[in-house]
């Protein structure tokens, strides 16, 4: 059955390749994009129709306000909600003592503030739809308890346990309209983020992700999970 998929950041890496899986398996998706990219354009010429394309910086409140206008006016329901927009600015791991402590604010703002904004927002369309379900990528940097090596990646780790925290905090909330929130961490991908190093691609760590999305998730199952839907610790 085809369902409509709202996906941030799908301009390149993952996000892109989140959205040409469910492209290819027959979904409709409503793209949030900050920056167009020509693989994107490729992807609309080859879609049409499929994939809808919506200029929002997610951490702008009025642009996603905007886009949710839109978007009500053309369906009334979103299946799955993938928070997927984020930034890495520590890749290069510095030393408490080098940490630029306005990229560790703006990496909140992205990775943990703005995926609440968009949950803020288009949850209603959510709960009018058969799946009910809301991804916010997450990553295993935001497991507190398997943190026995990092010394360092401030903002990028600890945005993404507070993501885990507000994954917590929306089920409990939402639990009882019917709709699942997942956590789920993609694996180690090549892209600007990863790097080249990286053992998989996009594409591969999309497949996975997808994968873990359709399984038949239950209300109180497991949220934070691995791409192969398996527990992870928080």
């Amino acid at each position: 059955m085809k369902e409509n998929i709202l996906i941030t950041g799908v301009n390149r890496g993952l996000g892109l390749a989140l959205t040409k899986t469910f492209l290819e398996n027959g979904n409709i998706v409503f793209a949030l994009y900050r920056t167009m990219s020509d693989d994107l354009k490729k992807l609309k010429r080859k879609y049409n129709e499929d994939i809808l394309l919506f200029k929002a910086n997610v951490t702008e409140e009025k642009d996603i306000q905007a886009a949710y206008s839109k978007i009500k006016n053309i369906t009334s329901s979103i299946d799955i909600l993938i928070n997927n927009a984020a930034v890495h600015f520590e890749n290069h791991r510095p030393l408490l003592e080098k940490t630029d402590f306005e990229a560790i604010i703006q990496t909140f703002e992205v990775n943990s503030i703005a995926p609440l904004k968009v949950i803020k927002h288009f949850t209603p369309l959510v709960k009018n739809s058969q799946r009910k379900l809301i991804v916010n990528i997450s990553s295993e940097a935001g497991s507190i308890s398997n943190q026995t090596w990092r010394e360092s990646e401030y903002g990028y780790c600890m945005s993404k346990a507070a993501m885990n925290m507000m994954s917590k905090l929306l089920h409990n909330r939402f639990k009882k309209d019917g709709v699942k929130i997942l956590a789920v961490h993609p694996g180690w991908f090549s892209s600007d983020m990863g790097g080249p190093e990286a053992p998989i691609t996009p594409l591969d760590a999309a497949n996975n992700v997808v994968k873990t999305i359709l399984v038949d998730w239950k209300i109180d199952d497991q949220i934070f999970v691995d791409f192969d839907a398996k527990p992870m610790n928080w």
